[in-house]
């Protein structure tokens, strides 16, 4: 329950600290740290507002080579499916073919 060690920084005498309050004293601690604000410099606005531009345009080209990946998906689905019909009517054409030619050579064996 009672903790023993007392930070040399701290000045604190943490022995009589149950834990609720070494939480509650951490959670103070830590929000002072945060909480200290320091007003930007000119130079730091300006390479701030440069980086959210340079975002932007990172977002802009990312999003344009995405539609163009997608595009191209597209492209590849459509020239699958061409391919498997086109394939199919090779297949179609070649077996008539062949029937043809077995009906003509049978036709003149006799």
């Amino acid at each position: 329950m009672a903790s023993t060690a007392a930070g040399p920084a701290s000045g604190v005498d943490r022995t009589s600290l149950d834990a609720d309050d070494s939480v509650q004293l951490t959670d103070f601690t830590e929000s002072i740290a945060w909480t200290a604000e320091t007003e930007p410099t000119a130079g730091e606005v300006v390479e701030k507002e440069n980086l959210v531009k340079e975002i932007v345009a990172n977002q802009d080209s990312l999003r344009a080579l995405l539609n163009r990946v997608n595009s191209v998906k597209d492209d590849c689905t459509k020239a699958e499916s061409e391919n498997e019909t086109l394939q199919t009517y090779v297949e179609s054409v070649t077996k008539s073919l062949a029937a043809a030619s077995s009906n003509a050579n049978g036709g003149k064996r006799r």
